[in-house]
């Protein structure tokens, strides 16, 4: 998918590929893990992560970076907070946040604890009803997906890091 005006088969596939279990790709390791424990402690959530990123590319947290690099953070920041706040509404505790610095991009996957729930993106809701974050986030990363353990769903996304 790509763009602000979606094709049908671009949302029937965004749709689809939430509702195949695929393997969480590999990563060096958990850079930044974080416990979710309610959507009110998102805003520091975000907080962190916006720090972590820019650690990750060598920059402080005051550092000037180019519009750019700053556009592929804050895309960056969209697509965790969709997926950190789908957790906290529609899964079940214990839920976690963990982001992966890997060569060339951020691995990030976020846990709940209920593998029984599927991912499931709107369909025919109209707009202003809520319920595409999952497309935003299909849009916005190199790839993404779910996958099902017997105790856990794991979210996961694959988000291209700024050169």
């Amino acid at each position: 998918m790509s763009g602000s005006t979606n094709t049908p088969a671009e949302y029937a596939e965004a749709y689809a590929s939430w509702h195949e279990d695929s393997p969480v790709p590999a990563s060096t390791e958990t850079r930044l893990l974080v416990q979710l424990e309610s959507l009110r402690g998102l805003s520091l959530v975000r907080r962190q992560v916006q720090h972590f990123l820019r650690a990750s590319l060598g920059a402080g947290e005051h550092a000037d970076l180019a519009p750019a690099v700053e556009d592929a953070i804050e895309r960056a920041v969209l697509v965790i907070d969709e997926l950190t706040s789908n957790a906290l509404r529609h899964g079940s505790p214990p839920s976690s946040l963990h982001i992966g610095d890997d060569d060339g991009r951020w691995i990030v996957i976020v846990t709940d604890g209920a593998p029984g729930v599927a991912p499931t993106p709107a369909r025919d809701r109209p707009a202003g009803q809520g319920g595409y974050g999952l497309y935003v986030i299909a849009d916005l990363t190199a790839e993404h997906g779910v996958h099902y353990e017997p105790d856990r769903k794991l979210v996961w996304a694959c988000l291209v890091k700024p050169s």
